[in-house]
């Protein structure tokens, strides 16, 4: 996979803070609303923060932009310890073909993933033509249960987690720094995607399709209305990230976004017992 061919690195760190930032606010939400503070857990290290949820495999990660964290791996440690899923830790973004992968010989820690970070200076420079197939909406408040159903099924979630899932994330609905969006092709419910606002950035997130809508350009209909979406707002950057060579981040560069700076990440598992 090729290297981002306009290295920002204060650009990439930007965009992992945003991506910090909304699973936080997600986490944050579900605790208050939902009585969820023995299920989940976020701790300061240092400047990192490490985000831990029992229920929910994906949110156990460990994001920090600097390089700090790697001095502090015992007290990360800690804080999965007797949880099921252990954590991935997102260290600081990297010019390196390798993403900036400093080894890490403690027990219990792999290379994970790559992920790029996707920076756009300026939302109305951008004008990506949507596929003309897909009518891209925001949910009207009927619809938001339907949204949230085409959401998980597009990130395959499992079956039996969905009912959690949807007591959780229904709350999302009232934040107000929270964009939503869904695909529809004809009747049929395509996808869907999301973007989270703050000052003068924004983040688009939470993109995918459902399995029968996928290579059809559906992802790329609902980046170009979120941009749309964010040049209304008078949004000026705009942040992403995607897992390195992957059709996602295909799609973000397409819209116009570049890849800046790439993140190798580290997964840590417990050993039973511990």
């Amino acid at each position: 996979t090729a290297l981002p061919h306009q290295v920002d690195l204060a650009a990439a760190v930007r965009a992992l803070q945003l991506v910090r930032h909304y699973d936080t606010l997600r986490l944050e939400t579900y605790r208050n609303k939902e009585n969820l503070a023995d299920r989940i857990r976020l701790s300061l290290i240092g400047s990192a923060i490490a985000l831990r949820f029992d229920d929910v495999g994906y949110f156990n990660r460990v994001y920090c932009g600097d390089e700090t964290v790697f001095q502090r791996l015992p007290e990360v440690e800690e804080s999965y310890r007797g949880g099921p899923f252990g954590c991935e830790l997102v260290g600081p973004p990297s010019a390196d073909h390798d993403g900036g992968s400093r080894a890490i010989s403690r027990p219990g820690w792999k290379p994970a993933n790559r992920f790029a970070w996707l920076y756009a200076p300026n939302a109305r420079a951008l004008a990506p033509k949507p596929p003309e197939a897909f009518d891209i909406r925001s949910p009207e408040p009927h619809q938001r249960q339907q949204f949230l159903l085409t959401y998980l099924r597009a990130f395959e979630a499992q079956e039996d987690r969905i009912p959690a899932a949807l007591r959780n994330m229904r709350h999302l609905f009232d934040r107000p720094e929270l964009d939503f969006f869904m695909a529809w092709y004809g009747e049929k419910p395509a996808g869907v995607g999301m973007m989270m606002r703050s000052g003068n950035a924004a983040l688009l997130c939470a993109g995918a399709a459902l399995p029968d809508f996928r290579d059809k350009g559906c992802h790329s209909a609902l980046l170009a209305a979120r941009i749309r979406m964010a040049v209304e707002y008078g949004t000026a950057e705009l942040y992403s990230w995607a897992i390195l060579g992957g059709q996602s981040q295909a799609n973000l560069e397409r819209a116009g976004l570049a890849s800046v700076a790439l993140t190798a990440t580290w997964r840590f598992v417990p050993e039973p017992g511990r």
